[in-house]
C-alpha cells in the first residue's frame, strides 16, 4: 500500500549502544542541566520527573511515548516508568551521554512468537539491487526487511534508527487489539506503526501501537491512578502539544523553540521582575536545556532554562518545527529555506541544530543543491572581487567577517553576520550570501566540512 508521505520531526536520544543489537549509536553528549521538576498527568493519574521527564519532554513527548502509565519502580534490576506506547529504562552507568534513558525492545518482545509469519521473514540479499534506484523505498540488510513512502518518511524525520530500531517486518494488514480495526502496520525493534487513513494530511496519520500498555498488563503491573504528590503541579497543556514531537533536538539535551513575541526578555531567574541577561526576537530559536516553576505569566508558570541564569517565559515560546527539506543527505549537511529562514543543520535525517538566517535580496541567494567548495575563518570580503567596482549600488568592503564556507563560485557563502541587527534577522537583507550571527556561524563551521551539502530553497 502506497502511503501519504508527511512531514514529521523529533529527535529522540533513547537508544541502545549494544552492538549485538544493531542499533546506531550516537555520539555521547553531556546531559543538558534540567532542573528536577515533578509533572502530574490527571489523564493516567501518575507523575513524571528527573530523567525520565528530560527524555519524555526532549525526544518526543506524548505523540511518540503516550501518557505515564505507572509510577516510577523497580523492575529487571532497573528503575524503570510504563508509558502507553514504552517502557524507560534507567541506566545510571550510562550518565552523562544519550543512553542514560533508553527505551525497552517492545517490538521485538511483542513479535518474539511471530517470526515465522510471511511479513516478518527477511527478505533475500539482492533485494538491495531491487531498490537502490528507488528513493521512496530502502532495504536494510541487518534485518532483511524494507521501509518505504509514509512509514518511511515518518521513520527518518522522527528519529529512524535513533528512535525505532530497524524494520523487523514488511507492511501487512492486522487488527487493533485496542479498537479491533483493520491497519495497515509495521513492526520495528521499539515500535509498531499503525497507518490511520481517516486521519490522513493529520499528525495523526501514523501513530505508534500501544505497546507500553500491552507489555505492562503481560508483566502484571499496577497502572492503577495515585493521588498527586505535594510537590507535583499538573501539566501545563503547552507541555503536550504535539508539535514538540517535530521540533528539532540538538546531540547534547536540548530542543529548540521559537519566540512568538516581538522582543523577548531573557531574565536571570524566571521571574519577571529579575535582571534581564539578554534579548532575543520573533522567530528566533532557543535551545530549550531545562524547565523550571517560577512566577506565573500569561496562564503558565512554567519557564524554560536557556543556560545557567537564563530565563524565559514559556509563554512566548512555541516548538520550533522546521519545513520539510526536498531531500535527504548522508552525513552533515544544511537545509536553507528562504521561506522560513531557517538553517537546519541535519545528520543523515536528523536535524540537530537551527539557526535564523538573513538572505540575498531580490532573489540573489542561488537556489539548488551545493557543496562547500572551500573556508576562510576570518576575512575581509570586498565586492570589487566579484564584479562590483567601489561606489557602485551594492558595493561592500566588511572586514573581520568570521566562519565563512563558500559553496558557489562568485562569491556566495555561508558566513558570520555582524552588521545586521539580530532583530532583523529572518529576512531578506544580504547581497547573496547566507548571513548567521556569529555563534550560530561558528557552529556551522564545527559541523560542516568542505564537500557538505548545502541545499537551498523556498
Amino acid at each position: 500500500m502506497r502511503l501519504l508521505r508527511r512531514w514529521g520531526l523529533v529527535i529522540i536520544v533513547l537508544a541502545l549502544a549494544i552492538g549485538a543489537s544493531g542499533f546506531y549509536a550516537p555520539r555521547p553528549a553531556a546531559a543538558a542541566p534540567w532542573t528536577a521538576l515533578k509533572l502530574y498527568f490527571p489523564e493516567t493519574g501518575h507523575h513524571l520527573g528527573g530523567e525520565f521527564l528530560q527524555a519524555w519532554l526532549t525526544r518526543g513527548g506524548l505523540m511518540v511515548f503516550g501518557y505515564p502509565i505507572s509510577e516510577p519502580f523497580t523492575q529487571d534490576g532497573l528503575v524503570v516508568q510504563y508509558f502507553e506506547r514504552a517502557r524507560f529504562e534507567h541506566h545510571p552507568e550510562y550518565a552523562g551521554t544519550p543512553y542514560e534513558v533508553l527505551v525497552t525492545l517492545l517490538g521485538n518482545w511483542i513479535t518474539e512468537e511471530r517470526r515465522h509469519e510471511p511479513a516478518f521473514r527477511p527478505l533475500p540479499p539482492q533485494t538491495a539491487e531491487w531498490v537502490k534506484n528507488d528513493p521512496d523505498r530502502v532495504f536494510f540488510p541487518e534485518t532483511g526487511h524494507t521501509l518505504a513512502y509514509g512509514f518511511k518518511r515518518y521513520w527518518e524525520q522522527h528519529g529512524g534508527l535513533y528512535t525505532f530500531g530497524y524494520p523487523i517486518s514488511e507492511e501487512f494488514s492486522e487488527v487493533n487489539p485496542d479498537t479491533g480495526q483493520v491497519y495497515t502496520v509495521q513492526y520495528f525493534e521499539r515500535a509498531r506503526f499503525e497507518y490511520h487513513p481517516e486521519y490522513a494530511g493529520t499528525e495523526y496519520e501514523v501513530l505508534l501501537g500501544r505497546l507500553g500498555a500491552q507489555y505492562a498488563q503481560a508483566r502484571r503491573v499496577n497502572t492503577a491512578s495515585v493521588p498527586q504528590a505535594a510537590d507535583a503541579m499538573p501539566v501545563p497543556p503547552g507541555l503536550v502539544d504535539p508539535r514538540w514531537s517535530r521540533a528539532v533536538g540538538s546531540d547534547d539535551g536540548a530542543v529548540f523553540g521559537a519566540v512568538t513575541a516581538d522582543e523577548l526578555l531573557i531574565r536571570s531567574a524566571p521571574r519577571a521582575d529579575a535582571p534581564v541577561v539578554g534579548t532575543t526576537w520573533r522567530r528566533h530559536p532557543v535551545a530549550i536545556r531545562g524547565i523550571v516553576q517560577g512566577q506565573e505569566m500569561y496562564g503558565t508558570s512554567i519557564w524554560y532554562e536557556l543556560g545557567p541564569g537564563r530565563y524565559v517565559s514559556s509563554a512566548w515560546i512555541e516548538p520550533l518545527v522546521p519545513h520539510e527539506p526536498p531531500a535527504i543527505y548522508a552525513g552533515h549537511w544544511v537545509d536553507v529555506s528562504l521561506s522560513s529562514f531557517y538553517a537546519v543543520a541535519y545528520d543523515g535525517y536528523r536535524p540537530v541544530y537551527v539557526a535564523i538566517i538573513t538572505a540575498g535580496r531580490d532573489g540573489k541567494t542561488p537556489t539548488g543543491v551545493f557543496q562547500v567548495l572551500y573556508r576562510v575563518r576570518n576575512e575581509t570580503m570586498d565586492a570589487a572581487t566579484v564584479g562590483i567596482p567601489r561606489g557602485a549600488p551594492g558595493y561592500y568592503y566588511l572586514e573581520n567577517v568570521q566562519f565563512t564556507q563558500y559553496f558557489k563560485y562568485g562569491g556566495y557563502a555561508i558566513h558570520g553576520n555582524y552588521w545586521t541587527p539580530p532583530s532583523q534577522f529572518g529576512g531578506f537583507t544580504s547581497n547573496g550570501c547566507v548571513g548567521l550571527q556569529n555563534p550560530d556561524a561558528e557552529w556551522f563551521w564545527n559541523f560542516l566540512n568542505v564537500g557538505s551539502v548545502v541545499s537551498i530553497h523556498y
